[in-house]
């Protein structure tokens, strides 16, 4: 395992050390993990630990001959050293299990995910992210597979009393309150659920929930957004939705191509056609 980059062990800059990476899944450890994450760093680090953009943990300045000890100690609590190399990295997942805000069970949806298809070997990586809602805390257009839960309303009219809670907390300015009956723009709302959570006499309702696709997103030196597809995913169809997508990946990309870069070498109608997919927008 030592030296590997795959199985999580990065070379730092100073010679001989290595830093350990410390897969957490959808940014979550038991109280228990934490603890042996830190006493490992400070038994074999330098005493601190660092948490990665991708929710993961990093224990830096490790001597290289230590890094199997380290691997060690975290196997015994569950843990595991990796998200490295042309793999499918960790998943990334915002809070939206918890937060007010969220429209899906984002870290049940991770966790998944993460089960099925984490580490999984490529011919280039793999980044998955995952936002409960539209503020899109995880930006998920700028990852090979992005998910972005919604909810979308519908309103009883005879149930509202035009009290205007729904106003106060629509942020795209679609609903309005007229003689005190409501008024939506069906057009202009984005999903956010915001007003269904918020309506005190539960006038206002689910009328579509679901999860917008992106494909073929990427950060870092060449920023590529990825595609918007129509529709909606269903939340307990997501994972095996991104394990096709993964498929026809792993089937069709060449050697050190990102999913974005085989989809503009084969042709966004090809790719998409192939996965039973349409880009919004797309002329029936």
């Amino acid at each position: 395992m030592t030296g590997t980059k795959l199985s999580g062990i990065l070379p730092q800059k100073e010679k001989g050390y290595v830093s350990v990476r410390v897969k957490a899944r959808a940014g979550n450890l038991t109280t228990e993990q934490l603890a042996v994450v830190g006493a490992a760093a400070k038994e074999y680090g330098r005493g601190y630990v660092g948490a990665t953009f991708r929710l993961n943990l990093e224990i830096p300045g490790v001597r290289r001959e230590d890094a199997e000890a380290v691997a060690a100690a975290l196997a015994a609590v569950g843990l595991e050293t990796g998200s490295t190399g042309p793999t499918v990295r960790s998943v990334v997942a915002c809070k939206g299990t918890v937060c007010r805000h969220g429209c899906a069970d984002t870290q049940a949806l991770a966790r998944t995910i993460e089960e099925a298809q984490g580490g999984r070997a490529l011919p280039r990586k793999i980044k998955i992210g995952i936002a409960g809602c539209p503020n899109n805390c995880a930006r998920v257009q700028f990852n090979d597979i992005g998910l972005m839960a919604r909810a979308y309303p519908t309103f009883d009219a005879d149930a509202c009393t035009g009290c205007g809670a729904c106003v106060r907390i629509c942020r795209e300015g679609v609903v309005s309150v007229d003689e005190g009956a409501f008024v939506f723009s069906t057009e202009r709302c984005i999903g956010c659920g915001d007003c269904i959570a918020v309506c005190p006499k539960d006038a206002i309702s689910v009328r579509e929930q679901g999860l917008t696709l992106f494909l073929g997103g990427r950060a870092g030196r060449r920023v590529r957004a990825g595609t918007r597809l129509a529709g909606l995913v269903p939340e307990e169809e997501a994972p095996a939705l991104v394990g096709r997508v993964i498929d026809y990946f792993a089937e069709h990309t060449r050697q050190g191509e990102r999913l974005g870069q085989m989809i503009d070498r084969l042709g966004q109608d090809e790719v998409f056609a192939a996965l039973g997919l349409e880009p919004e927008g797309a002329e029936e």
